[in-house]
């Protein structure tokens, strides 16, 4: 049989070549191409929201600590005091000669009433070391704290619960007649990072006590008031000069050697400077009763005490100044500052609690006070309290590492 091929036919498709066959698809080739983009794609998304997490939280102590490694460029000190060399007490000197090395005259008539006020919160061990150092020669104890702390949290009276406490009798070498407490107890609750607000009442608190004790005449004119936080403790030897000598200015600036964490850790810089003492005058055209702890004169007395930063015997007391004082946006996020294992290590080290680098002016300076804390292993120059007691305060006069978590 003869078969006819149209010419309309179609005609059967050819059979691929092997090189088509081995041509992948253009899908295929896209999706490959793309794969290694999208997981770059996502490492950059993942490391962006990891810088961003890691800005919000760390940016204002990048910059707190940029703005300290800096302050030589863009800040200035206080301006300088007039300082005021201090002798110390010799009984073969006479009063006369004593007071005119300091460049004033003996006392004439009856020593001065001083008045140590204070505001507690957590420190009563302290405080204790405090009034024992001032035992022979302040005549008025005023001493205020609050159920809250500076930052608005609850916390004890541990001063009321230490004085009423009959049994321990731990503050009853200051007889009761002497001293002047207040409680407050309508501080703001839970206040801002940073806030200085109760603080500020409270120290306003105290200058409404010190007029009500002046107006019963507990507190005469040319009486003497210290002015130091519960930590800024002022010698015997200072004291005993005040009471020897008169015609020293007033306010009288009182510089007092700075420590960390106990006496073991003196601080390589100039001092404190708040400290004063404000002699009582109600002719004054300013109100020498008001009380205060910021800068007030330009006369400063030398090596009048010691400033005891951070002196707690226990690493929960630390915590608890951490988040309760006025300065607690220091901790911010960085909730590890709180670890006590983290925090007995600074203690050990004599390390700045929050991290931070010292306020200095000059670049050597910050240089001189970066880094561990030399520690000191001579005692001679400490409260009295420390002399008459030295193993019940050891955690003062030793490294610290062995610091209770907790009572």
């Amino acid at each position: 049989m003869h078969l006819r091929t149209s010419s309309n036919a179609s005609v059967l498709p050819q059979p691929a070549t092997s090189a088509a066959r081995l041509t992948p698809a253009k899908p295929a080739q896209w999706t490959h191409r793309i794969r290694p983009h999208r997981r770059t794609l996502l490492y950059i998304i993942g490391a962006c929201c990891f810088l961003l997490y890691v800005f919000a939280n760390e940016v204002g102590t990048a910059r707190r600590d940029l703005g300290y490694l800096l302050r030589p460029l863009w800040d200035r000190p206080e301006r300088a005091f007039e300082v005021v060399p201090h002798y110390g007490t010799d009984e073969a000197l006479s009063a006369e000669t004593f007071c005119g090395l300091h460049g004033w005259n003996k006392r004439q008539g009856a020593p001065p009433i001083i008045v140590d006020a204070v505001l507690v919160s957590t420190e009563i061990d302290m405080l204790e070391i405090r009034w024992k150092e001032y035992e022979p020669y302040v005549d008025l104890f005023v001493v205020v704290e609050s159920n809250m702390t500076f930052a608005g949290t609850p916390k004890h009276k541990y001063f009321a619960e230490e004085w009423m406490d009959t049994l321990r009798n731990r503050f009853d070498f200051i007889p009761r007649d002497k001293i002047v407490y207040l409680a407050i107890d309508n501080l703001r609750p839970n206040l801002p990072l940073g806030s200085f607000e109760n603080e500020a009442t409270m120290r306003e608190r105290v200058t409404q006590l010190l007029h009500a004790q002046a107006a019963e005449g507990s507190i005469p004119p040319g009486s003497l008031i210290l002015h130091s936080d519960v930590d800024e403790i002022i010698s015997r030897d200072t004291l005993a000069l005040l009471t020897i000598c008169q015609a020293f200015p007033s306010p009288l600036h009182l510089n007092v050697k700075n420590y960390r964490y106990g006496f073991s850790f003196p601080l390589a810089d100039a001092g404190y400077w708040r400290p004063k003492v404000i002699t009582h005058d109600p002719a004054a055209t300013w109100d020498t009763l008001t009380y205060g702890h910021g800068r007030a004169a330009d006369v400063i007395l030398a090596d009048a005490g010691w400033h005891c930063s951070w002196c707690f015997r226990t690493l929960e007391e630390m915590r608890i100044k951490m988040l309760g004082y006025s300065h607690n946006d220091r901790v911010r996020n960085r909730k590890a500052l709180l670890d006590p294992v983290k925090l007995r290590q600074r203690v050990c080290r004599g390390d700045e609690p929050f991290g931070m680098l010292p306020e200095s002016y000059t670049f050597r300076d910050l240089i001189k006070q970066t880094g561990p804390l030399t520690p000191s292993r001579t005692f001679r120059d400490v409260p009295v309290a420390l002399k008459q007691d030295p193993k019940r305060f050891a955690y003062l006069l030793d490294d610290g590492c062995a610091r209770a978590e907790r009572e």
